[in-house]
Parts: C-alpha cells; structure tokens; sequence
C-alpha cells in the first residue's frame, strides 16, 4: 500500500435527493474524475436494492442504479472510486474518491491526491456540489490515504486520533 496524502473536499448538511438529483450527482462526478485524468472504475452503493455495500465494477453496476433510482428505491450511499489495476484494498488504494452520503450525517465528500487538487477551482467546485445539498458546513482539509479521509468525513473519531490531518479551510 502507497502512503500518499488526499486533499478533500466535504460539504455537510441535508441531501433531499430524488432520482433525478442523485443521477444528475452521478454523471457529474464521473466527468470531474474524467477531467481529473481518472476513469471511475468501481461503485459502492447502500439502498434497497444494495444491501452488502460491497464495491462492484461500473459496468455491472450504473444499469441497476440507474434502474433502483427509475423505481423510487431508498439510495443511502452512493461511492464512486478510481481504483489502479490490481488493488487489494480499495478503502487505502483509490486514486479518487467521490461519495453522497444520505445516512444520519449527511454529507458530500471529493477526495484526490493532494498533487491533484490545484487542478480543481476550490469554489467552482463547492458551487456545484452545492446544487445536490443543502450545505451547512464546508471543510476543505488534506489527510494520509492510510488514516482514511471518508472516516474522518464521517466524524466517528475524534480530530486528535488523525496525525496527519492538516485543515486547509
């Protein structure tokens, strides 16, 4: 495993989205990794028809969420990762991660090498996230790939067990 530091982008507060809102989410994360230079190559997806949450490829998967979404089913979580060839832990080994969590704290989440994120106009990109929640709180901050951007996003630990984290804004 490559310990290499993210920059995220996380804006909490209260996702109401309905299929039209969570697709429209989806097609435009895919064209910021594309704009990135990453193909989005793997889904994880919590709903009613997504029980396990486990990760599957794009390919198997884009048709039956798009189809659950068609059919008005629950959509928790919607994970979009850029995994290299031949990882072994997706949670440690994206290239980018882009994730709509729609459980208790709500959130949006951008994550990408930190050598990447000067390719991204910060407010441009906060702007448009802003069209699929109603933000409450936005934190831009850059974190080691090992201690897991998406647990610190979750706040389930407290800031001090994160020893590389470094609040940007």
């Amino acid at each position: 495993m490559r310990d290499i530091l993210m920059t995220s982008i996380v804006l909490y507060g209260s996702i109401e989205a309905r299929e039209k809102d969570i697709w429209d989410w989806y097609q435009y994360s895919l064209r910021l990794n594309e704009e990135l230079g990453y193909a989005s190559t793997h889904l994880g997806i919590i709903g009613d028809s997504f029980k396990s949450g486990k990760l599957t490829t794009m390919k198997r998967t884009e048709a039956k969420l798009k189809k659950a979404l068609e059919n008005r089913e629950r959509i928790e979580t919607v994970s979009i990762y850029s995994l290299p060839d031949g990882f072994t832990q997706a949670a440690f080994e994206f290239n980018t991660f882009i994730s709509m969590n729609r459980r208790l704290n709500q959130f949006i989440i951008v994550s990408v090498p930190s050598v990447d994120f000067g390719k991204l106009d910060k407010r441009e990109l906060i702007r448009d996230l802003g069209n699929f929640i109603t933000c409450r709180e936005v934190e831009v901050f850059e974190l080691s790939i090992l201690e897991s951007p998406l647990i610190y996003a979750s706040k389930v630990n407290q800031e001090s067990d994160f020893t590389s984290l470094k609040k940007i804004d």
